[in-house]
This record gives structure tokens, sequence and C-alpha cells, in this order.
């Protein structure tokens, strides 16, 4: 994905943090069955069901910070929703040019940058008993096996193994009565557009985390 609306990779931009950053990928997300499960039923928000398999309206944007909002040089990275680029005016863009043809060194400095990990965690519920705590440890070990698994795979291990009747709905984002289950992603990585889960959190209703090795 080179493009998103009038926005393209190497653009200047800013976005949902401060400073001037760089277009450096687009990353579309695909709608599974997860988010209408945690979604679904919610007011604002919502995913209907026959949204899952397409493509989110707003990709992830993967960027590189240069300058920050005062315009010194301050090299960075940040990940944010389509939604939250904007462009800049004519007088930032000439501002940002300017720069950098004074210090050419600046872009060269901004390619060399290493992106650091940055961790999101996804989370859902599971109402657990004694009998059925055991499949936290079995679905942590599926989940880090060939480089880890999308949501996709994780609800149909779960429906393979029968327990995909075990999944608790939330009544609002702050329900709290289920066992709770936090998926680790990092960098946004995604397999065909899903995203792509390389570790397991598992913690009580009463947040004491339960062993997952």
């Amino acid at each position: 994905m080179q493009t998103y609306k009038n926005f393209k990779i190497g653009q200047w931009v800013k976005s949902y943090s401060k400073g001037i950053h760089r277009i450096e990928k687009f990353i579309p997300i695909e709608y599974e069955e997860y988010h209408f499960f945690v979604m679904g039923d919610w007011e604002t928000g919502s995913i209907k069901e026959n949204q899952i398999g397409t493509l989110q309206e707003e990709p992830l944007v993967e960027l590189k910070r240069l300058f920050n909002s005062k315009f010194k040089k301050q090299i960075g990275a940040d990940y944010c929703s389509g939604y939250y680029l904007k462009d800049l005016t004519a007088e930032e863009q000439a501002n940002v040019e300017e720069q950098i043809k004074s210090n050419p060194k600046y872009t060269t400095d901004l390619d060399k940058y290493v992106l650091p990990k940055f961790e999101t965690r996804y989370g859902l519920s599971l109402a657990l008993t004694d009998d059925t705590i055991h499949l936290v440890k079995e679905l942590a070990q599926f989940i880090r096996q060939d480089d880890g698994r999308t949501f996709t795979e994780i609800f149909g291990w779960l429906e393979h193994k029968n327990y995909k009747q075990l999944l608790y709905k939330q009544d609002s984002p702050i329900d709290k009565k289920g066992h709770y289950l936090q998926f680790i992603n990092w960098n946004y990585q995604v397999r065909n557009n899903r995203l792509l889960f390389t570790d397991l959190l598992a913690f009580t209703p009463d947040y004491v985390k339960i062993d997952t090795n």
C-alpha cells in the first residue's frame, strides 16, 4: 500500500503525536471475528458481522519523527491510525525543506534510525473454571509456534478445541468479570493483513497473573 487518500510514503505530515513526521509505511488491517466479538454490540465503534474479512477504513501508519513541534531536530517514531494524519501548512512544508537543504545529514540520520520495538496488547475475556483454566497454557503454546498467530487462527483453534463457548462477552469496556487474556503484537506486524500475535499474558478476574509457561 503506497498511498492512502492524499497521503503517500515519504511525505512529511503531522499526526496524533506532536512534531513533524515522515510516513514510512501504511499497514492495512483486516477485520476479524475478534473485532466483531469484542466491539459488535457497543453503541460506539460498532463492528458488524458482514465486515469480517474486509479491510478497516483507516490503515495503521508507521511514522518517523524528524522535528519536534518547535522544528528542532528530535528523531523518534510513532504509529497511528490514518485518521490522524494531517497535511503540513505551506509555511511548515517550506520550513522542513529549508532545514533539510541546509542540513542534508538530517534525512540520512532519519533513514538510519531503527524503530524501537513497539508493543500492543489486545484483550479478550473467557469464563474459566478450575476445570478449564488449563486452556490458557495450551493457547499460549499454540500462539508461540510458527512465528505467531492471527485472531482468525486463534478463534479457529478455540472452536476446534470446543473452547469457543467459553468466550466471555463483556457488557461494557469496564466489565471485568471474566479471566482476561492479553495477546501481544510487536510493531503492528501482520500476516495477510491480519494482526500477528506472538505471545500471551493471562490474568484472573482480580488481575492476578496466570503462569502461561
